[in-house]
């Protein structure tokens, strides 16, 4: 009995080693339980005995290795000091990342594209029970952020983390492929600050005016490089001949309306919304 415990045990592992290793080579939805088994060196029965099935196969993969993940997300953000700010909160929510690497026993290659790819389906919902501890980690997050940003709106917040996954998610997926140098921990440095930065760029530069009849009023602001520069780009993308220094032209006492609309037009693109 013992024997056939054990000969389970290693059936099962090489089952979830292999899946693993598919899911870094080709993603979650081109696996299948061919590959799966040819790699084990199992047969679909083992797939079904340990596993239920492929769906099941890929559950367990997901909670093995992103619910250490989760949970050490939610530990480093209830943990966070009422002083701490926007780069030590999501300093809070990457870093697990990294420890984890030392201990998963995989390349930072097949580990980067694995967790990549398994923040990815999270938010596809199909795993129902490991996308709803997401969510609640997610929400703490996007809570921390709330009591540190109170000139920002929820959906604003939520907006910008929403890209940031999105970022994160592409710098490891494909991240390991195109820089030659690539090491998570010093691309997990340069996620923080980027996205630091978008918070930090942002509070400062468009001030909306709620109280305004007018939507389409902002505070006049002067850029800061980056988003000048981000401006430059999207005028060379859109064929605008110069760069307006004022993302939006904000009507006066004595400007007319069609001097307002005049305006826009020679901005040539329009409003340009830094979301």
């Amino acid at each position: 009995m013992t024997d056939l415990r054990v000969k389970g045990d290693v059936t099962k592992s090489r089952l979830l080693d292999a899946t693993e290793h598919w899911i870094s080579e080709k993603g979650f939805d081109a696996v299948s339980v061919r590959d799966i088994t040819g790699l084990a060196k199992a047969n679909v029965a083992a797939v079904n005995y340990h596993f239920g099935s492929r769906d099941g196969l890929l559950a367990a993969v997901l909670d093995h290795r992103m619910k250490p993940l989760m949970e050490m997300r939610a530990a480093n953000l209830h943990g966070l000091r009422d002083d701490d700010g926007v780069r030590e909160i999501l300093k809070a929510w990457s870093s697990p990342l990294v420890s984890i690497f030392a201990s998963s026993g995989m390349s930072e290659l097949a580990y980067c594209r694995v967790m990549g790819r398994a923040m990815d389906v999270l938010a596809l919902n199909i795993f129902t029970e490991v996308s709803a501890a997401n969510r609640l980690v997610d929400a703490t997050l996007l809570h921390c952020m709330e009591q540190r940003l109170a000139g920002m709106t929820q959906s604003e917040i939520s907006w910008r983390l929403h890209f940031a996954t999105g970022a994160m998610i592409h710098l490891l997926v494909h991240g390991v492929t195109t820089q030659a140098d690539f090491r998570l921990s010093t691309a997990m440095e340069f996620w923080i600050d980027a996205t630091a930065q978008s918070f930090a760029a942002n509070e400062g530069l468009v001030q909306r005016a709620r109280s305004s009849k007018n939507p389409l009023a902002r505070r006049k602001t002067k850029p800061t490089a980056p988003i000048l520069q981000m401006a430059e780009v999207v005028s060379a993308v859109m064929g605008a001949d110069e760069i307006a220094t004022n993302f939006i032209p904000v009507t006066t006492a004595t400007e007319s309306k069609q001097d307002q609309e005049k305006a826009e037009q020679q901005l040539g693109y329009g409003e340009l919304f830094l979301f």
